[in-house]
């Protein structure tokens, strides 16, 4: 601070100090006069005087706040300083200062991963630590290119003169008419050695076969393959995948597209999802022999996911033939009911978690058929640890045969289904099926009962001890240690409460990644607030709000 500075303060305390703080007492001029009605001469002098000296004094008093709220605001201009100084201070112990710079390239490449196409550009402007951070290799490994605008070249050019060796994940997004496609390819050919993932967008299947066949070169790092197409080309030609023979390490496929795609030979891929979606005023049928044909090729297959874009119902063609996958351990069907007796094509003996969603609107009854399928399909299936029936809702009598046919079940997932108490009962005790079970997630069920799941549970405890206190009895079954319960008609408060007394109680849903979230169908923020409200917060502590 200069000398001056400090000098002003000083003398701003020194007047401060000298203004008075107790002022003589103010002499009324009533107590002056000898009578109040009828003033004389001298006492009409007096009040005269009396006026003038105490108008003087207001003007003293106004030059002396004038001189005061100078002093003030001096004062507070001096406080806003010392508290920028501090600010300023207290930024260079920031987290952020002292993170290495190899921890900070590892957060801006998330932000690039997570879609912020500009996160390398937009840190590395922002300070010289961040500079340095931003010129790792890999920051710049997401290039996203939407080809609709901009300068794509330009762009592909500059991004790969900072990239150098490091992986590539690439994202396109072609239009109907693109003229730099051509271009932009020629640029990213070269480098398809670093291709570690791989988006293309693509409006018709031409241009996308276009692209596609222009990939018949070696790519040893090629992991991940998603091909998004909206219609057909103008020829009528579906999407057709090449077998990719030099992509040994390609493991995760995504198609998005009317039709089932077609291909030779995927060995080696892992996990399949496809989305067939309907765009035009046509909906396919989907084809039970394209799809056997389609699944052959992939022996090594441990995920697969059927999903349909758009609600909405697709004619099926069955076909009395099934296809061996012998390493499956996840399928998940986002499908119409119909569609549901896809299920009778597979045989899969490993697998571990089983996922039907309806597409279309919630049936106002059970859906026969697939309730059969689904008990066929278990026939085979007998390692299922995890059974999800989203908006899939079978009889009554399928529920029993189901819980018969899932020895080593786990987890059991129902949204908007009719299982009723008598069904629940079927698993109580160490008698019950389903012995494994221990984690329960039921949501818009209306016919269950809050008494049936505290029952259940209470079933599973361990308490099993003799009367006379002897050895324990060792359990059959495993204790449940975990219920969700979300908008279900006939479970009450109390009952959610007794709950989180034997177990945890989950009144919301799992997470982002909750298929509910999407949807925003089991959204009761209203009823957890009116909880914690209801109890002064003072809930047990196994109640997940």
């Amino acid at each position: 601070m200069s000398r001056l500075g400090i000098c002003q303060m000083c003398m701003d305390r020194r007047w401060y100090h000298n203004v008075a703080v107790s002022p003589t007492p103010l002499i009324s001029v009533m107590d002056c006069v000898s009578c109040i009605r009828e003033p004389t001469e001298d006492d009409i002098l007096l009040i005269h005087q009396t006026t003038m000296a105490d108008e003087e004094a207001i003007q003293e008093l106004d030059s002396e706040m004038t001189l005061l709220y100078s002093v003030l605001e001096r004062l507070r201009l001096q406080k806003d300083k010392h508290r920028e100084n501090i600010r300023r201070a207290r930024s260079l112990l920031t987290l952020a200062r002292r993170l290495p710079p190899e921890l900070l390239a590892r957060i801006f490449e998330i932000c690039a991963k997570s879609g912020w196409t500009r996160a390398p550009v937009v840190v590395s402007q922002v300070c010289s630590a961040w500079r340095k951070a931003a010129a790792f290799p890999r920051v710049w490994s997401y290039l996203f290119l939407d080809l609709r605008s901009g300068n794509p070249t330009g762009k592909v050019v500059f991004w790969l003169s900072k990239v150098q060796h490091a992986l590539l994940h690439i994202t396109l997004d072609i239009p109907l008419e693109s003229p730099s496609l051509e271009e932009v390819l020629s640029l990213l050919i070269p480098r398809s050695k670093q291709w570690h993932t791989l988006i293309i967008k693509s409006v018709d299947s031409t241009t996308m076969n276009y692209v596609l066949r222009r990939c018949n070169f070696p790519l040893p790092d090629l992991r991940q393959l998603d091909v998004i197409t909206e219609m057909e080309g103008s020829q009528g030609d579906p999407v057709n995948m090449p077998s990719l023979q030099d992509a040994s390490r390609l493991s995760r496929l995504l198609i998005e597209q009317p039709n089932l795609p077609q291909w030779n030979d995927f060995m080696k891929v892992t996990k399949l999802h496809i989305v067939l979606s309907s765009s035009t005023l046509f909906v396919p049928s989907i084809n039970a022999t394209d799809w056997i044909e389609m699944l052959q090729a992939l022996q090594e297959l441990r995920d697969l996911t059927l999903e349909l874009s758009k609600p909405g119902t697709r004619t099926y063609n069955d076909i009395q033939r099934a296809v061996d996958l012998p390493h499956l351990e996840s399928l998940t069907l986002h499908v119409s009911p119909e569609v549901n007796r896809i299920l009778l094509t597979m045989r899969t003996p490993a697998l571990r978690q089983l996922h039907l969603r309806c597409s279309s609107d919630p049936l106002a009854r059970p859906h026969m058929p697939s309730g059969a399928h689904l008990c066929r399909f278990l026939e085979s299936s007998p390692c299922v640890q995890l059974l999800e029936l989203y908006d899939v809702d079978v009889q009554r009598i399928d529920f029993v045969r189901c819980f018969e046919l899932l020895p080593k079940l786990e987890e059991l997932r129902l949204h908007d289904s009719d299982i009723a108490d008598e069904q629940l009962r079927l698993l109580h005790g160490d008698t019950g099926h389903c012995p494994n079970l221990a984690r329960l997630d039921f949501r818009w069920c209306n016919y269950l009962t809050g008494s049936a799941l505290v029952n259940l549970t209470k079933s599973r405890l361990p308490q099993n001890e003799s009367e006379e206190r002897g050895s324990p009895i060792m359990p059959q079954t495993r204790q449940i240690n975990g219920v969700a319960v979300i908008n279900c008609l006939h479970v009450k408060e109390q009952d959610v409460l007794d709950l989180a007394e034997m177990t945890h109680c989950r009144v919301l849903i799992r997470s982002d990644e909750d298929h509910c979230y999407r949807r925003g169908c089991c959204n009761n923020e209203r009823y957890r607030q009116r909880l914690r409200l209801r109890h002064n917060n003072k809930l047990p502590k196994r109640l997940i709000l």
